[in-house]
Order: structure tokens, then sequence, then C-alpha cells
């Protein structure tokens, strides 16, 4: 008896390619919502309560939201707590994106430094 199955037999049923697409996205994304969940909830309330006292641009709790969405969980709490020793009396503050970000990458953009790609 042959081990092949008949050409003409549909195939087995099992997940489409939509539907493994879909899974892949939330197991990417799912772990970080709750972190920006929380970081939108904090902006919403507590930052808007001290006023924009960071010394730093964007503040740290929005270079906290850009690092869990462009990151992830893991390094986007790595990145943020990188972010949060910097931000003390003692450091002269400026502007700080997460690198790759959107708007890391326009900044570069506009300021004319070499982007992907440029030789």
């Amino acid at each position: 008896m042959s081990d092949r199955l008949p050409s003409s037999l549909p195939p087995a049923p099992g997940p489409s390619a939509g539907t493994m697409t879909r899974l892949g996205y939330l197991l990417r994304i799912g772990p970080r919502m709750p972190a920006v969940w929380f970081m939108r909830a904090y902006r919403a309330t507590v930052s808007r309560t001290y006023g924009p006292v960071c010394k730093y641009y964007p503040s740290c709790s929005q270079y906290a939201l850009d690092a869990f969405e462009h990151e992830g969980l893991l390094r986007g709490t790595m990145r943020t707590a990188w972010r949060l020793l910097r931000c003390n009396p003692w450091s002269s503050g400026g502007v700080d994106y997460v690198p790759g970000s959107v708007l890391d990458q326009r900044s570069k953009m506009l300021r004319g430094a070499p982007g992907p790609g440029d030789d």
C-alpha cells in the first residue's frame, strides 16, 4: 500500500494562514499591552497632575509608552528603567527618543543624519 495520499483528497483541516497571522500578531503584542495601558492611564491621571517637570523630551512617561509600543515588554522595561535612572537632578536632560522609534527616525531625517540605506 502506498504512503502517499491521492491528490484528489482535500487538505486536512487546520488553522488558515489568516488565523495564524492573527495568532502571531496577538502573541507579539499581547505581553506588552498591560504595560501600554498602565502608561496611558498614568499619563492621563498622575502625569497630568504634575505637569511638565521632566528634564527630557519626550517626558519619561511618554518615553516609556514609546518603548513598550516599539520594543515590547522586556526591552521596553529595560529602556524605561535606564531612562528613569538617568532622569535625576544631576543630569542635563535634553532630547532623548527611543532608538529606532518613529520620533527618532523623524528627528534623524530632519537633522540630516544618514539613515538606513544611506552610504
